[in-house]
């Protein structure tokens, strides 16, 4: 036993001067920590975060290159200065954020683009036509300096100081060790005229109508213009026609004008406004505008129904609310002109038409129901009104061409309480313009039956009643959609056409079907970050699916005024170094912060591994005395 103990002793007290020798070490470890933070923020690469205006004051040119040229090359300049190996992040901005490595998803992944390759990447846009906003430029800076490695993080900014950008969005503050360095590019005066705005009285008319177009010209140079020629032309197809006035403008005055059109013509008029006058930036002397002659959208009304009086037909009310007009007329305010045939008289093509609405249409010819697939995968639009001849048998040929919403189970019919609008999707066009309670309560619209739907997988359930049966489900096929409202347009399966709620109800189904809740045949938009536009769009007509989208420069761009530095920096709230410290600063505050926790920190680990061993070394020496 004795012999036994002292080996056991023996071993206990190799383990107790281990125990004492790591508390020593751990101890030593703690005390060099100043010298280990110091060491390590020397070695790790600064992540730099560059900024470049693009936006359209920079087409301004300044001996003899561009502003944004200018500051592409003082970029490039830059990388191939960078003696620390730094990280470098890079963008372009203007009302949006374009980074020069977009598509990586990680700071990380772009850590092996050396700064020559940066160099070969980096060229200045053919032109620059978008709005200045600051607010998203710092907002992408922080959030990419946020999610750096440690090191010294810097941020350059090379720009015109263009006062307007100052104002459009609010962002955080930069981090505190984040040095920025302001790199103004702006000239001191520039004279500039701009046509700000060009809208007219209607875009979108019947044919040998009249509208006009209105204009605003500013002046936004140091002199007043003389007798400065406005122009307006517009053209569709080899139809042309030219407009003109003249107008004194002082300096940062503006000027309205009114352009009276003569009698349009069918078809589609583009073009623009302009003013013939040479300044230092002709990229906003014109103005583009569309106006659309053409007949309203064509919608067929197929009725289901055949009754010998016509306010028993499927279609009666549906029709008038539409005309806005006696029978046989057409209100000049109405967006849609209906054609109104037995299900009986169906055309042999539907191409004509910007919608088909079925109303309580039971049976359909096969060779019909593929003539309205083809037409609704080309893109048509079809709405389908419930009804008593509406069935599971019935509506067999509408199935067979996947032009259901799902499976009919058939025709419930309420008995205690009746069926009312319970939930929808506030956010949808159609019940957009009904989130407001006031703009007309849905909820007390009331129905007496509806079809049972078992809603497909692919389809989409807009709202439903109160027990949760779908009210209106949606349905894409190929280019095309199917809409379906469970119940009647008329007055067999509710009162709803005695309502308030009737027309303005039916015009959002309509008009989000024939794309006028999205805009209509004409629409516009300026190059600004809160208007969502295609991706790559510039000043112009662009064509889309059914309408026409012109797009215009910020209006903003026309004031030229620049903001003083120091204003820039106290917007937000940046931290200002020089360009021979813009890299270095950050480390050194580093490194001497000495008491304070740095990111990544390792010591208060050591010190709890000094506290376990001293724990476990009073237990050892206390076991090895007795």
């Amino acid at each position: 036993v004795l012999q036994r103990n002292a080996r056991q002793r023996r071993v206990m007290r190799w383990l107790l001067l281990s125990l004492r020798l790591a508390c020593v070490a751990l101890l030593a470890f703690l005390f060099a920590r100043p010298y280990w933070v110091g060491f390590r923020s020397s070695r790790e690469r600064p992540t730099v975060a560059v900024l470049i205006d693009q936006s359209a004051t920079m087409e301004l040119n300044q001996d003899g290159a561009r502003l944004v040229d200018r500051a592409v090359r003082a970029v490039q300049d830059l990388l191939k200065s960078d003696q620390d190996n730094s990280r470098f992040e890079i963008a372009f901005f203007d009302h949006a954020v374009h980074p020069l490595a977009e598509g990586a998803a990680a700071v990380d992944e772009r850590l092996d683009v050396s700064a020559a390759e940066l160099v070969e990447l980096l060229k200045a846009p053919e032109v620059c036509y978008g709005g200045t906003d600051y607010g998203a430029a710092m907002e992408w800076a922080r959030d990419v300096l946020a999610k750096a490695p440690p090191g010294p993080r810097s941020l350059h900014v090379f720009t015109d100081l263009q006062r307007s950008g100052l104002a459009w969005s609010e962002v955080d503050s930069l981090q505190d060790d984040v040095v920025t360095s302001l790199h103004d590019l702006g000239r001191s005066a520039v004279n500039n005229v701009a046509v700000t705005e060009a809208r007219a009285d209607r875009v979108w008319l019947r044919p040998n109508q009249q509208t006009a177009v209105h204009a605003t010209v500013y002046n936004g140079g140091p002199f007043s213009t003389e007798e400065l020629s406005v122009v307006l032309r517009l053209a569709a197809g080899k139809r042309t026609l030219e407009l003109r006035q003249r107008v004194k403008i002082e300096p940062g005055a503006a000027e309205s004008l009114r352009f009276d059109l003569p009698l349009l013509a069918e078809g589609p008029w583009e073009g623009k406004v302009l003013v013939e006058v040479d300044d230092d930036l002709p990229l906003d002397n014109e103005r583009y505008l569309a106006i659309k002659a053409s007949k309203p959208y064509q919608v067929l009304l197929v009725d289901g129904r055949s009754a010998a009086m016509p306010w028993r037909s499927a279609t009666h009310f549906l029709e008038a609310s539409l005309r806005l007009a006696p029978p046989g007329e057409l209100d000049d305010a109405s967006s849609f002109e209906p054609h109104s045939v037995p299900v009986t008289e169906l055309p042999s093509t539907f191409e004509r038409y910007d919608v088909v609405v079925l109303a309580d249409v039971g049976q359909l010819a096969a060779r019909d129901a593929r003539h309205l697939a083809l037409y609704v995968e080309g893109g048509g639009r079809l709405l389908v009104f419930g009804g008593e001849n509406v069935s599971p048998q019935n509506s067999a040929e509408l199935q067979a061409a996947g032009l259901t919403p799902g499976k009919i189970k058939g025709v419930y019919a309420a008995t205690d309480l009746p069926l009312r609008l319970q939930d929808w999707d506030v956010k949808h066009p159609i019940f957009a313009a009904f989130s407001d309670p006031q703009l007309g309560d849905l909820h007390r619209l009331a129905f007496s039956t509806c079809l049972d739907i078992a809603p497909a997988d692919d389809a989409a359930v807009l709202a439903s009643f109160r027990d949760g049966r779908p009210a209106f489900i949606e349905r894409k096929r190929s280019k095309g959609a199917v809409l379906w409202f469970a119940s009647s347009c008329d007055r067999e399966w509710s009162d709803w056409p005695r309502s308030r709620l009737y027309l303005p109800l039916m015009y959002q189904l309509l008009g989000y079907q024939t794309g006028l809740t999205s805009g209509g045949p004409v629409r516009a938009a300026v190059l600004e970050r809160a208007v969502e536009l295609p991706k790559g769009a510039r000043p112009g007509l662009v064509p889309g699916e059914g309408y026409s989208l012109v797009v215009n420069a910020s209006p903003r761009e026309a004031e030229t005024e620049r903001c003083a530095a120091d204003e820039f920096i106290d917007r937000f709230g940046l931290h200002e170094g020089g360009d021979d410290d813009a890299m270095r600063p950050a480390a050194a505050e580093r490194a001497a912060l000495g008491s304070e926790m740095i990111e990544s920190e390792i010591w208060p680990w050591a010190a709890a591994l000094i506290l376990l061993a001293l724990l476990i070394e009073g237990l050892v020496a206390n076991r090895t005395t007795a």
